[in-house]
C-alpha cells in the first residue's frame, strides 16, 4: 500500500511538471505570436499599394528626358540628380520583393505556431522537443524581424527620395517634352 502511494504521488509531481512547462511553452508561443502580428502591423502602408503607379510615373519621366535632354556640355548637378533619380527607380522592384517575402514569410510562421501550439497543448508529437521547436521558430521570428527592419528603411528611404526627386525631375521632362513639341 505504501509503495503505491509513493508511485501515485511520484505519477502526479511529473504529471504537474508537464503542465507547467507546457504552459511556459504555450506562452512563449503566444509570445511570438504577439511579435508576428506586431510586424505584420508594421509593413502595412497604403502607399506601397500604389507603388506601380509610382514606378509608372518614374520610368515616364526617365523616359521623356532620355529622349528630349540633348546636352553638349554636362551639368554636374542635374547630373546627379538624375543618377539619383535613375537609382530610386531601381530600388521599387527589390522593394516590393522584400514586402511580398515579408507578408509571406509572417503568414507562414504564423502558421506553423498555430500548429506547434495545437501540439503542445495537445501532446502530440515530440513533446520532449518541443522547447527546440520553440526555439527553432522564435530565430526564425528574430529573422522575420531583422528583414522587416530592412525593408522600413528601404522603404522610407525610397519615398524620401520620391518626395525629393520626383517633382523636379518631372518638371524638367514637362519642359524638355514642352520645349521639343516647339521646335516641331
Amino acid at each position: 500500500m505504501n509503495k503505491l502511494l509513493i508511485v501515485f504521488t511520484l505519477v502526479s509531481f511529473l504529471t504537474s511538471c508537464a503542465d507547467i512547462n507546457k504552459e511556459q511553452q504555450l506562452k512563449r508561443i503566444q509570445q511570438e505570436q504577439k511579435r508576428l502580428d506586431q510586424l505584420a502591423e508594421q509593413i502595412k502602408d497604403k502607399r506601397m499599394d500604389e507603388v506601380s503607379s509610382l514606378k509608372v510615373n518614374t520610368m515616364q519621366t526617365e523616359l521623356k528626358i532620355k529622349q528630349h535632354l540633348h546636352l553638349d556640355t554636362i551639368n554636374l548637378d542635374l547630373a546627379q540628380q538624375l543618377d539619383a533619380y535613375k537609382l530610386m527607380r531601381k530600388s521599387i522592384n527589390p522593394i516590393t520583393k522584400q514586402l511580398r517575402q515579408l507578408r509571406t514569410g509572417i503568414k507562414e510562421e504564423k502558421t506553423v505556431l498555430k500548429l506547434l501550439a495545437q501540439d503542445v497543448e495537445l501532446g502530440r508529437g515530440e513533446r520532449q522537443r518541443f522547447d527546440e521547436f520553440i526555439k527553432f521558430e522564435h530565430n526564425k521570428v528574430d529573422q522575420l524581424a531583422a528583414l522587416t527592419k530592412e525593408y522600413l528603411r528601404a522603404k522610407a528611404k525610397l519615398f524620401e527620395d520620391y518626395y525629393a526627386l520626383y517633382p523636379p525631375v518631372n518638371a524638367l521632362a514637362n519642359q524638355l517634352q514642352e520645349k521639343a513639341a516647339r521646335q516641331r
